[in-house]
């Protein structure tokens, strides 16, 4: 009975064991994981028998005969159950179509391709490689862990990477606060010799865009031909290192796939793959987890040294997985396969199996290439630099992405070996931007300010001296109201250079800031232009006053007084008042920020300094500087050449009129080479500044220098007012007036002129005779007087208390202030001579009879004699009489009228006479 039972019982569980017919349809290779799972399946008592329906070929991985494999399977099979397959995308996706058609189970463990993933187009095909969605969430995660949040994205043109660009992008848009994708751009690839120029220039035009948006972390997704060309010309374009970071989708391939043709050398293509990140599904499961089951340990310790195919491991865990599915008889009730397969999890080769929505939830390897150097030994020693030869690449695993308990759940990274950079920090994904003021230091600011301040005290000081001394001979000469204004011009020139550099920095963060910015741009321009106004106006005034007096002897006898100056300079002014009010009415100046270029840091490449300023400016505001500029640049030059014109001339009554000259020279200089700092870069803002202010203080400090000082240094010497002082007026000598062409009229002239003054000379002579025997003859003393003294009284006196010495003009010392003295130099500069040529030259002979001991010049025909000053008694009195009868003299020295006091100034300017 117990033999029977036995017998009964294995008579039941053989019928109860069903035989299920497995087919597989491979394009690649054959698996000989595929045989060893079968027969460890085979050795568990289960009640399904499976048998491999094995072709003994590889199917060739092309769309008509893969189909045409599958229609004699379904016709020759009677019990197909399901197929199990590695077939590529383009086969797969017609073997799906119909398999969805025939509601046949199709398992891949080869593909992961997102469009074979949609459940509603294809329901009957399940994957057991992770899908390319499972690479995106680890790329998610890989940018997060080190803080990437911009980057740019490359993809080959096909249905399988264009949909795996498309996901990433819908994974990092659903926060676009976080995620900035910078570019995106697709690779247009063709294969054949005829389109190599194509491939190659739109690779390098791609290179290019991303490189001139700064692109720094690159995810691509495209095969291993495309990616040796890309890794080509990034080498050549320098888009590698440790500024970028490139992460591919890796190949399942134990090959070195940059060894595919291209016109790099290996070592160019090593140096720019060196550094890239991959992520791959693992050929094995790197987790060592103890709840491995024994069948696992043992096919991992017969297959793991086995370099056959890449999925060997899949195929492995597929068979298992088809145990599982067929223990639980759910291929008998198909509608129910799905809920089946979702509930799969257990640990295979590959990790820990399990599935979702059809899909495998499986493990990601992030991976780093990186150079090294092979040693003798056969291992590769890194790191090895850009520069070194004879370099290698290896691969380094870093992460392993896995998921948690959850399925839903974002995978997690696990850290295996650190991260080979090729700097001392990861790459940044961006040029980090710093957004700087460009604003004058304070220390600039304060210097200036410094300088300025100075200038004020100085000013303001001298201004408090010349109203203090206004009264001073010395100060009243040189117009104390025109000094006291050149003061207030230079006092606002300083004004103008603090303001100059005063910027927004220096004001609290406030709304009012931006009113009192466009106040102060106001201000510099209407101060500025006002200030030269009334210092260089002042000077210009002046200028011209002595201009008018010493260039042109027809001149009115009508003096130039303060108040003629005065209108000058208001006139000036109100010019400027008016152009000023109406450039603000129609073009206000206001405060505008500009944006300069950006550049990069002397430190840090990664460091991109992005400068912006602040400047006053309105919409035409260059049209406005430009006739404001040519208008102050006519009247400038138009000084200077005044000054220049009067270089020679030397008043001391006009005492201040050649350093008024001088200081118009160190304005003119100034405002030029002050114009050439608009030529300065616009980010120099400091250098523009400090020559700009030190420019204008040179002009203010010099012009109350030349001015001021001289006047300083005289109160100094006679604060009383107590020194009489010559007022010499020099004769206006122009080089240009010196220097003419002789010609026979000019030597006639000379001829003249000497025979004249030869005449004149002769007739002194006798005068000076007459006047000894006089002064000789003691017998005059008490002669009789009634007849009047017509010839001493004709020839001593004088015209208007105005002496004549050496042929220079003095005036008396009643004549202090400046309208006094302009009113004598008009009369002198006017007046003719009365009476006749021997007149004046007697009245020198008289003159210097007083003189201890005297030359006269030789005359014509005699030689140089002197006259000794005779001894006089106390009694002695000298009387004039009355020289008479002498007809001939008469006759003679009235012959001498022709000698005009007209012919006497041409004798003057040929330098014929002194």
């Amino acid at each position: 009975m117990f033999l029977f039972s036995s017998i009964l019982a294995d008579n039941f569980i053989y019928v109860e064991r069903q035989k299920l017919v497995l087919s597989t349809l491979f394009t690649h290779s054959c698996y000989p994981s595929i045989k060893f799972a079968l027969k460890q399946i085979q050795s568990i008592q289960m009640d399904i028998d499976l048998e491999l329906n094995e072709r003994e070929d590889v199917t060739p991985c092309d769309v008509g005969t893969s189909v045409k494999v599958l229609f004699d399977m379904i016709n020759q099979t009677t019990s197909l159950s399901v197929l199990m397959t590695d077939a590529c995308q383009a086969v797969l996706s017609y073997i799906a179509e119909a398999a969805t058609y025939f509601h046949l189970p199709v398992f891949s463990f080869t593909d992961s391709d997102l469009s074979l993933s949609a459940t509603d187009r294809y329901p009957f095909v399940y994957h057991l490689v992770p899908s390319d969605h499972a690479h995106n969430l680890v790329r998610k995660q890989l940018l997060e862990y080190f803080n990437w949040t911009r980057f740019g994205l490359i993809y080959q043109h096909g249905s399988k990477y264009t949909l795996i660009a498309n996901d990433f992008s819908d994974l990092t848009v659903m926060d676009k606060k976080q995620w900035e994708i910078n570019i995106t751009r697709g690779i247009p690839y063709r294969y054949g010799s005829e389109w190599q120029d194509d491939n190659k220039q739109n690779v390098k035009t791609l290179l290019k865009d991303f490189k001139a948006r700064d692109v720094r972390i690159i995810v691509a997704n495209f095969n291993q031909v495309i990616a040796t060309q890309m890794f080509c010309h990034a080498a050549r374009e320098h888009v590698y290192g440790s500024r970028y970071q490139w992460i591919i989708l890796g190949y399942p391939s134990l090959s070195a796939w940059w060894n595919e043709k291209s016109d790099c050398t290996e070592q160019e293509l090593i140096r720019a793959i060196n550094g890239t990140f991959q992520t791959r599904v693992p050929r094995f499961s790197i987790d060592d987890t103890e709840e491995r089951p024994e069948h696992v340990l043992k096919y991992l310790e017969h297959f793991s040294d086995l370099e056959r195919n890449y999925f060997d491991a899949y195929a492995y865990d597929t068979m298992w997985s088809l145990a599982y599915i067929y223990q639980s008889k759910v291929l008998f009730n198909q509608s129910n396969i799905r809920k089946i397969v979702d509930k799969i999890d257990f640990f295979g080769a590959t990790g820990r199996v399990r599935f979702m929505n059809s899909g495998r939830v499986g493990e990601i390897l992030v991976e780093q290439y990186v150079a090294c150097r092979m040693m003798k030994d056969g291992s590769c020693k890194i790191p090895c630099y850009e520069e070194d030869e004879n370099c290698n690449l290896t691969v380094v695993k870093l992460f392993l992405a896995k998921n948690s308990d959850s399925k839903t759940e974002p995978p997690v990274l696990h850290k295996l070996n650190p991260v080979m950079w090729h700097g001392n920090t990861p790459t940044t994904d961006r040029t980090d931007q710093i957004v700087q003021f460009q604003h004058i230091y304070l220390s600039v600011f304060l210097s200036i300010t410094i300088f300025s301040g100075i200038g004020l005290i100085i000013s303001i000081s001298l201004f408090v001296f010349n109203i203090h001394y206004r009264s001073h001979r010395y100060i009243r000469m040189s117009s104390p109201s025109l000094n006291n204004i050149i003061l207030c011009g230079c006092m606002l020139a300083y004004v103008t250079t603090i303001l100059m550099g005063v910027n927004s920095s220096l004001f609290p963060q406030k709304s009012y800031t931006n009113v009192i910015m466009n106040i102060i741009c106001a201000m510099r321009v209407w101060l500025l232009s006002i200030s030269f106004t009334l210092a260089f106006g002042s000077m210009f005034s002046k200028t011209w006053r002595v201009h008018s007096i010493f260039t042109n002897i027809h001149i009115t006898k009508k003096a130039i007084h303060d108040s003629r100056l005065l209108a000058v300079v208001g006139t000036l002014l109100c010019i400027d008042l008016f152009f000023l009010i109406f450039w603000q009415i129609f073009d206000p100046i206001h405060r505008k920020i500009m944006h300069d270029d950006p550049y990069t840091h002397e430190l840090n490449e990664d460091i991109q300094i992005q400068p912006y300023y602040e400047v006053c400016k309105g919409e035409f505001t260059s049209i406005w500087l430009l006739i404001l500029i040519l208008y102050k640049g006519l009247l400038m030059f138009f000084g200077s050449f005044l000054s220049w014109k009067t270089r020679h001339v030397t008043i001391p009554a006009l005492n201040d009129s050649r350093y008024i000259g001088l200081s118009v020279y160190i304005v003119f200089i100034c405002c030029t080479l002050g114009s050439l700092v608009t030529f300065i870069p616009s980010e120099q803002i400091q250098l523009s500044y400090l020559l700009i202010s030190m420019f204008i203080i040179i002009c203010a400090t010099s012009t109350l220098g030349f001015v001021f000082v001289p006047k300083i240094i005289e109160i100094c010497r006679d604060p009383y007012a107590r020194r009489r002082h010559q007022k010499t007026i020099g004769r206006f000598l122009h080089a240009s007036c010196r220097s003419m062409l002789l010609t026979k009229k000019h030597l006639n002239n000379a001829i003249l002129d000497n025979h004249q003054l030869n005449y004149v000379f002769a007739m002194q002579e006798q005068t000076l005779e007459r006047l000894k025997e006089q002064l000789k003859d003691c017998s005059m003393k008490n002669s009789d007087s009634v007849g009047g003294s017509y010839e001493f009284e004709r020839l001593v006196a004088r015209n208007d208390g105005i002496e004549e010495e050496d042929g220079n003009f003095t005036l008396d010392d009643d004549d202090d202030d400046e309208e006094s003295i302009i009113d004598h130099l008009m009369v002198d500069n006017g007046r003719t001579f009365q009476g006749n040529v021997a007149r004046a030259v007697s009245l020198c002979l008289f003159n210097k009879i007083h003189s201890a001991q005297i030359y006269w010049p030789e005359t014509v025909g005699s030689r140089r004699v002197s006259i000794s000053q005779p001894e006089y008694t106390e009694d002695f009195c000298l009387q004039s009489t009355v020289i008479s009868g002498s007809t001939e003299f008469e006759h003679d020295y009235d012959g001498l009228s022709n000698l005009d006091v007209n012919r006497l100034e041409q004798m003057r300017e040929t330098d014929l006479i002194y």
